[in-house]
């Protein structure tokens, strides 16, 4: 059997793959919709045909193994040696099938829920779904290359994301106490507009104090004075809260010992505002420092393309991702940034004009030489800054 992959090689590999899904005719694509008890599998070869519309597989290890060897005959009959497997991110239960299929060699990647539900849609024309079709769908976006990066860490980053997961799931369950407690409990002690009598305040848990203003006068202790319900439903409330509480600071202590074995942890911790709790959870976002193969890929994600040359006045294109980003950088510091034509003198010394009868804070822009006035600039008019027309 095959041993897991280091995750800098499975990173060099969704690249290769990346580059080479829409084109190459020698891989077996399967589909899989994942679910509890069973799956249902596609297997497709690469712009060729279909081998298996849908297979029925259970969630067991002979279940897995039903599967392996069905994808092996589907290898000799097609004669592919690559097998890629593609799913929907489905919370934890592709977890297990995704360490066999590596485990065997295989290729995993992710197709984005959101893309997978809007080409669901219009496949057939039909608006409903259902398993097979699932699978057919992340087939199809497969061979389109339209796939994710399928994230898997090890050592210290693998168990901040589990304690990092926890957190979130405590943050839920604090914040929806607190929305229980403005839509349910606060108002039967009380109009919303105004503080509590400290009479009543003095009965609530002392958890719930701290989250209630005093009204002014003398404080008062506790007396019973809430009716049998309602002081239990606080007394349950107050202890639901505190429990929750107690667990987030619980994680929060455990999330620093785990990123500190983490190199990258000591840097994040540098940025003004970054405390202890966040430094953690960005660490845990950007994930292995060493699958960046540069500062663009760390913008832009591993499932981003290589960043392509920028605009000049030779009419070379510019990347989607950055020409916005210039035109609306050289807009509002008054040079034209977009193909890197210098700002003139006159335009960093002209005074702030008026729009809408506003001052504005930003001097015009230059207008490229040969643009007539009233004429918008476009992406196409770049041989319009070295003077041709």
């Amino acid at each position: 059997m095959i041993t897991m992959r280091d995750n800098a090689i499975r990173v060099k590999r969704f690249r290769e793959l990346k580059a080479t899904l829409r084109t190459n005719r020698h891989r077996l694509l399967v589909g899989l919709d994942i679910a509890q008890a069973e799956q249902v599998v596609h297997l497709r070869h690469a712009h060729t045909r279909v081998v298996t519309p849908a297979l029925t597989i259970p969630n067991t290890t002979r279940g897995f193994a039903q599967l392996w060897a069905r994808i092996q005959e589907a290898q000799r009959v097609t004669g592919c040696h690559e097998v890629v497997c593609v799913f929907e991110p489905t919370g934890t239960h592709h977890e297990a099938i995704a360490r066999f299929l590596e485990a065997q060699g295989a290729d995993v990647v992710l197709v984005s829920s959101a893309v997978a539900d809007w080409t669901r849609r219009t496949r057939d024309g039909t608006w409903g779904n259902h398993d097979r079709k699932d699978a057919a769908n992340c087939a199809d976006l497969l061979e389109q290359g339209k796939v994710l990066f399928y994230s898997r860490p090890d050592g210290p980053l693998a168990e901040l994301r589990r304690l990092v997961r926890y957190l979130r799931r405590a943050w839920a369950e604090l914040a929806a106490c607190k929305a229980r407690w403005r839509t349910t409990l606060r108002p039967a002690l009380g109009p919303m507009g105004e503080p509590l009598p400290n009479r009543l305040r003095a009965e609530l848990p002392a958890v719930r104090q701290a989250w209630e203003r005093a009204a002014p006068g003398r404080p008062a202790a506790a007396k019973g004075r809430l009716p049998l319900g309602l002081a239990t439903a606080c007394a349950d409330f107050g202890e639901q809260v505190t429990a929750v509480q107690a667990r987030i600071a619980a994680l929060e202590r455990a999330l620093t010992p785990l990123a500190e074995r983490l190199p990258a942890y000591t840097l994040l911790r540098t940025i003004p505002g970054v405390g202890p709790t966040v430094g953690a959870i960005l660490l845990l976002g950007a994930g292995p420092t060493r699958r960046w193969g540069s500062r663009g890929r760390l913008r832009g994600g591993p499932d981003s393309p290589p960043a392509r040359p920028s605009a000049t006045a030779t009419g070379t294109p510019a990347s989607r991702r950055s020409s916005s980003w210039r035109r609306s950088s050289s807009a509002s510091s008054g040079a034209c940034g977009a193909v890197g034509s210098p700002t003139t003198p006159r335009a960093r010394t002209e005074a702030p004009q008026r729009r809408g009868g506003r001052r504005s804070r930003y001097p015009a822009a230059p207008r490229p030489r040969g643009l007539r006035p009233g004429e918008a600039w476009r992406s196409s008019d770049q041989n319009l800054l070295s003077g041709e027309r």
